[in-house]
């Protein structure tokens, strides 16, 4: 199939009704929208997950997207706090008192055993060992057996004080190991000879014990209150966790987890919640598209244009936040062209729409990149500039002039930015690079759209301003063709234009349709001009010497003729319209009559003689088929007075109501009534009375006398 063949399909496939009026159709392009904005934009919504491992060297900078706790700092603050808190212990009595004891029955059994005759020295030795610490030597339980009663009441109670004194303050483990040490020195104080130091310091060695019992309870306790106080450490939004080419460790690898970069488990919370947030973003922007009137009512095909530019936002949106994955500067957000999807739903929509739209792309610009509100504003004051911007697009120069507005718009929310902030994270330089790419972003945005926007006219056939204004370009083709071999059509066809335009403007219709539709809506007299009154240069007319019924089926045939002139040359849909319906069913009364009077048998219809329409069904269409008839009808008056002009332009508009030419289209009344003042206001300027200038000639003789 040629290339012309499957454009020409797809473009009737396109205009198909059936296709563009379809409700099931519409509900699955919302579906379809809906699931391929997730799709998209789920991976920038996600936060990036990173799979390194201890000792492997970092390819990308990271920064913390959100303020989140330092688990592992924060774990070894508190083990710090909580070794710094010592042991736990509580004196206790009971040591001492066994102690004492222990040292008295000791000095008392020696003295016992000392005093019973009856006992040989083993015996004695024996009844001494058994009561005696183990710790206690055998010369030193000889040498006690050896003293009298006195003597060793004397040593007991040396013992005992020096046992007090020791252990009536805190005595530790490491109080032990220095014991002898302790002994002696507590013996400075007493006057007694080598002897019996020796039986006090081995007798008192031997009861030391710890009288500080560890409390693991009250240890574990006072640990756990002096890590709580402890504050935690936080990793803040935008710290760096690791740069390029570092290496990483297991702090590194830790602070990924906390603030959820490092590989694990997917947050299936996330996939939910934006799965919510797309549903109620396109069900929003659907009710509000289903509940704009019917004169802005959006069709299928338009539907998908609209879904498309939103993919395509979307797109830039998903590129952004993966060059700032891969380590890209955080100031490449400033330069992302999002007004170019406001730009383009402005001119190939309208306005109001574009606002709906801005505004949720920006949203979703602003929760790609950590729900940061500074990137969604100053993405929808650039987009809300852009679309008013190009509201009136009357050349290509339009889209630069809007360009530049966006630039100076994000310089002054940038500067807004920078002088708002509280906290001095952005220094001069900074400053003045994001202020930069402000106004690239701007510039940017004007030179896409200027590319982008004949793709979808082409691919679409879609009636834009710019394309509009391309066809009213006299040297277009069919034109021209016009002019040469057409001229009165052509000159009509200036006049219908001029007409349609000042009416559409009253009655809020699309001026520029209304003016091309009406340039093109009679090309299709090029193939038989002469058979038009308008072309005819002399009296002679080709009417004359033919049949009525023929008479009118090469009259009417031009809309036949034009419809397929138009669609050989790809013009779009509204234009082919505009011609197809000019004259709706209306009746050629001029032929009717002609052959009513020639027939003799009464075998003529009315019905007979009616253009094969369709009817107007849009303003556009209906205002040209009135200004076309109005044109005539004036250009054929003899004196054209505004009175009878007026008659005749309300006569015309009477008839095409009572014939229901307008049953099909949403015209009312009042639209008809201020429509006439429009026509006398254009056709005044047209049709003016001029003053009859002398002959210059007769001037000339007559001086000459």
């Amino acid at each position: 199939m040629k290339w012309s063949n499957w454009n020409h399909t797809v473009q009737k496939f396109l205009d198909d009704p059936t296709f563009r009026e379809s409700r099931r159709l519409r509900v699955i392009i919302y579906l379809v929208m809906g699931l391929v904005l997730y799709l998209v934009l789920i991976g920038s919504i996600l936060p990036p997950r990173y799979h390194f491992q201890v000792g492997q060297t970092s390819p990308v900078t990271i920064r913390a997207p959100i303020t989140a706790v330092d688990t592992l700092a924060t774990q070894q603050a508190k083990q710090e706090a909580m070794d710094k808190v010592p042991k736990q212990y509580e004196q206790s009595t009971a040591v001492e008192e066994d102690a004492v004891n222990t040292v008295q029955k000791v000095f008392s059994t020696a003295a016992q055993v000392n005093s019973d005759k009856s006992l040989s020295p083993a015996e004695r030795l024996q009844e001494l060992t058994a009561v005696a610490p183990q710790k206690v030597s055998s010369s030193t339980l000889q040498a006690m057996l050896a003293m009298n009663s006195h003597e060793l009441g004397v040593l007991e109670s040396v013992s005992v004080r020096i046992v007090q004194d020791l252990l009536g303050a805190p005595f530790y483990e490491d109080s032990v190991q220095q014991a002898g040490l302790l002994v002696e020195r507590q013996m400075q104080t007493f006057d007694l000879d080598r002897v019996s130091r020796l039986i006090v310091q081995d007798v008192v060695q031997s009861v030391l014990k710890p009288n500080m019992v560890y409390k693991p309870d009250a240890t574990k306790a006072a640990r756990e209150a002096a890590a709580k106080a402890v504050p935690d450490v936080y990793i803040h939004q935008g710290d760096v966790i690791v740069s390029k080419n570092g290496i990483i460790t297991q702090s590194v690898q830790s602070r990924l987890r906390d603030v959820g970069l490092y590989s694990n488990q997917p947050n299936y919370k996330i996939f939910l919640g934006f799965a919510l947030f797309i549903a109620l973003s396109i069900g929003l922007v659907a009710t509000y598209i289903e509940r704009r009137s019917s004169r802005r009512r959006m069709d299928n095909l338009m539907l998908i244009i609209l879904g498309l530019v939103l993919l395509l936002m979307s797109i830039l949106i998903a590129c952004t936040k993966g060059i700032l994955n891969s380590g890209g500067p955080t100031s490449v957000a400033y330069a992302v062209p999002l007004s170019v999807g406001a730009m383009l739903v402005t001119v190939l929509a309208d306005a109001s729409l574009a606002v709906v739209v801005s505004f949720y792309v920006s949203l979703l610009f602003g929760a790609a990149l950590g729900a940061d509100f500074w990137y969604a504003c100053i993405a929808f004051l650039g987009c809300l500039v852009g679309a008013y911007s190009v509201a009136k697009v009357t050349h290509r120069g339009t889209f630069m002039r809007a360009g530049f507005l966006v630039a100076g718009v994000n310089v002054l929310a940038i500067t807004a930015m920078y002088l708002m902030q509280s906290d001095n994270r952005m220094d001069f330089h900074t400053f003045s690079l994001h202020v930069g790419l402000g106004i690239l972003n701007g510039v940017i945005s004007a030179v896409l759209t200027i590319g982008i926007l004949p793709f979808f006219e082409t691919a679409f056939g879609l009636l834009t301003s710019i394309r509009l204004l391309e066809l009213s370009n006299p040297n277009n083709p069919l034109l021209k063709k016009l002019l040469m071999e057409a001229p009165g059509t052509y000159h009509h066809s200036l006049i219908v234009g001029n007409l349609a335009e000042a009416a559409a403007e009253i009655v809020g219709a699309d001026p520029l349709i209304c003016r091309v539709g009406a340039y093109y809506h009679d090309v299709g007299k090029t193939k038989r001009p002469l058979f038009f009154v308008e072309n005819q240069m002399t009296k002679d007319n080709p009417h004359d010497r033919i049949a009525p019924s023929l008479s009118h089926l090469i009259i009417t045939s031009h809309v036949a003729d034009g419809l397929e002139m138009l669609e050989k040359a790809g013009l779009p849909k509204p234009i082919r319209d505009i011609c197809a319906t000019h004259h709706g069913t209306t009746i050629l009364w001029y032929f009717y009559n002609k052959a009513r009077e020639a027939d003799k048998n009464g075998t003529v219809h009315v019905d007979d003689y009616r253009y094969p329409g369709p009817k107007p069904k849009t303003r556009e269409c209906a205002i040209v088929m009135i200004c076309d008839a109005v044109e005539a009808a004036v250009r054929s008056m003899q004196r054209p007075t505004p009175n009878r002009v007026e008659g005749v332009i309300r006569k015309i508009i009477r008839d095409r109501l009572q014939d229901g030419q307008l049953d099909e289209c949403d015209l009312t009344l009042q639209d008809l009534d201020v429509m006439v003042g429009a026509f006398m206001k254009t056709l005044k300027g047209i049709y003016h009375s001029r003053i009859e200038y002398p002959d210059p000639e007769k001037i000339r003789k007559e001086v000459s006398r």
